[in-house]
């Protein structure tokens, strides 16, 4: 069987359940506020911010394309020379 929770314990649990969400949303508002304010300064607004975060990710994504086409190359162009000398090396019998 549980105990039931006494009043007095019912309404200290109510009380700092409270205080738990005014200290929540006292930060959330000074958070708000020192963020509008670097925000207001440095000139950007809730739109640039986004299309900001868009363009870069729009730079990451090409400049991974980019890398891709790079890296290609280089395996194709080092495999021309490493794949038959393993292959040649491979006939006489030798490990690589």
């Amino acid at each position: 069987m549980t105990e039931e929770p006494t009043t007095t314990e019912q309404t200290a649990a109510a009380h700092e359940e409270k205080g738990d969400l005014r200290g929540t949303i006292i930060r959330l508002v000074v958070a708000s506020l020192v963020v509008g304010l670097i925000m207001k300064w440095s000139g950007f607004t809730p739109i640039t911010l986004l299309h900001f975060l868009g363009d870069s990710f729009r730079d990451i994504f090409d400049n991974i394309g980019s890398v891709a086409a790079t890296v290609g190359e280089w395996l194709l162009l080092g495999a021309t020379i490493v794949v038959p000398v393993w292959f040649v090396m491979r006939l006489l019998g030798r490990r690589w």
